[in-house]
C-alpha cells in the first residue's frame, strides 16, 4: 500500500521553482491532486495555464513570507502528503543568514503548520541537497554516500560570518535546514515519517515562469554559460567540478519518496554521477553542430575526467525509489532545446 495513496491531495511548496514545477508535473500525470504554494497571484496562474487540462486538477494559494510564522497554517489543510522544495539556491549573498533563514525557518514552518492544523498527514519530503553531504575535509577523490553530511561549511560559516565563501553559506544553509527536518520528527514524534532528496547539480529542460536568461535556475545557467561563450577552452578542467541529475529524475524521486512505503525515514542521493564541462560541450558538438560559440571536447579524456572526481553514490535511490537516471547527453540536449524554445538563446 503506498504511503500517501493514489488520487490524495499533495501539497508542494515552492511551485514555481525549476525542481517543483517539474515535481508538480509528476504528481498529477500519477493520478496526485496538487495544492501549490507561490509567492505571487501571478505565479500561481501561470502554473494553472501550465497544468490545464492535466490528469489530476492543480490549485495554487499565496505564501508571500516562508519564513513568516504561520505562513503555511492554510496550505496544509486536507492535505495527506507535503513534498517541501521552498528554499532558495545561489550564491548571490553577503550574509549568511540570507539563505540560513528561509531555509530553516521555512522548513521548521511547514513542519509546525502540519503539527498545527494537520497532523494527520502521512509523508513529508523535502527537497535537501547534496550540499548537506559534501564536506570539503574529505579525501579526494571520494566517494559519498547517503549517511555522509557536511561538517565544514556550518564550521565555517559559524566562524567567519559574512566573511565566509558564498560556496559555504549555501552549503550551511541546506545543512542546517536538513538537520532541522529531521530533528523535529525526532523530537516531536511525529504520527507522519519524513524522507529528503539530495541532488546534486540539477540540468533539465525549463517548465517555470523565466522572461529571460537573467532568471534561469543556477544549474542551467551554467550550461548556458558554456553553450554561449562565456566560458573558454582553459576553462574546461582536468578533474570532473561536479556531479549532476536530471530534474526529471529529482521529479520521480519527489514523487515516488512520498508515495513508496520503504522510502519512509530514509535519506536518499539522487544523482546519475560526475559531469563535467567537456561532457556539456561534446553533447553541444553531437547536436548543435552549427554553434560556434562553445570551447572544443575530448571525448578519448571523458573517462579519465570523470574517474578523478568525487562521486556521489545514486544507487540507493535506482532501488527503492526505481529510478533510472537519464544520461548526460539527453539531458544537456534537452536543457538547451528548452533555452533555444523559451528564451531564444
Amino acid at each position: 500500500m503506498p504511503a500517501v495513496p493514489l488520487g490524495s491531495l499533495v501539497l508542494v511548496t515552492g511551485a514555481s521553482g525549476f525542481i517543483a514545477v517539474h515535481t508538480i508535473k509528476t504528481f498529477l500525470e500519477n493520478g496526485y491532486p496538487v495544492r501549490g504554494t507561490v509567492r505571487s497571484q501571478a505565479k500561481g496562474e501561470y502554473l494553472a495555464d501550465l497544468f490545464r487540462g492535466s490528469k489530476a486538477p492543480f490549485e495554487f494559494v499565496i505564501v508571500e513570507d516562508i519564513a513568516k510564522p504561520g505562513a503555511f497554517d492554510e496550505a496544509v489543510k486536507d492535505v495527506v502528503g507535503v513534498a517541501h522544495t521552498a528554499s532558495p539556491f545561489h550564491f548571490k549573498v553577503s550574509d549568511p543568514q540570507e539563505l540560513i533563514e528561509p531555509a530553516v525557518k521555512g522548513t521548521l514552518g511547514v513542519l509546525e503548520s502540519i503539527q498545527k492544523n494537520n497532523p494527520d498527514v502521512k509523508r513529508v519530503v523535502i527537497t535537501s541537497s547534496c550540499a548537506s553531504i559534501m564536506d570539503d575535509a574529505a579525501p579526494k577523490p571520494h566517494v559519498y554516500v547517503y549517511q555522509d553530511w557536511n561538517q565544514t561549511s556550518v564550521k565555517n560559516v559559524e566562524e567567519k560570518g559574512r566573511d565566509a565563501a558564498p560556496g559555504d553559506m549555501y552549503r550551511a544553509s541546506k545543512t542546517l535546514a536538513e538537520r532541522a527536518f529531521w530533528k523535529f520528527i525526532d523530537e516531536k514524534k511525529t504520527a507522519w515519517d519524513g524522507a529528503t532528496i539530495c541532488p546534486p547539480m540539477v540540468y533539465g529542460p525549463i517548465l517555470q515562469q523565466i522572461s529571460s536568461t537573467s532568471e534561469l535556475n543556477t544549474s542551467n545557467a551554467s550550461i548556458l554559460d558554456w553553450l554561449t561563450g562565456n566560458k573558454k577552452q582553459s576553462d574546461i578542467p582536468d578533474v570532473a567540478s561536479f556531479n549532476w541529475v536530471d530534474v526529471r529524475d529529482v521529479a520521480l524521486a519527489h514523487v515516488r519518496a512520498l508515495t513508496v512505503e520503504e522510502a519512509g525515514g530514509e535519506r536518499f542521493i539522487v544523482g546519475a554521477g560526475p559531469g563535467s564541462p567537456n561532457d556539456l560541450v561534446l553533447s553541444f558538438e553531437r547536436h548543435f553542430p552549427d554553434r560556434k560559440t562553445y570551447p572544443k571536447g575530448d571525448a578519448s579524456k571523458v573517462e579519465a575526467i570523470n574517474s578523478k572526481s568525487n562521486r556521489y553514490d545514486g544507487s540507493k535511490a535506482e532501488r527503492i525509489l526505481g529510478i533510472k537516471y537519464h544520461d548526460i547527453d539527453t539531458s544537456v540536449k534537452d536543457t538547451v532545446d528548452s533555452l533555444v524554445k523559451r528564451l531564444g538563446v
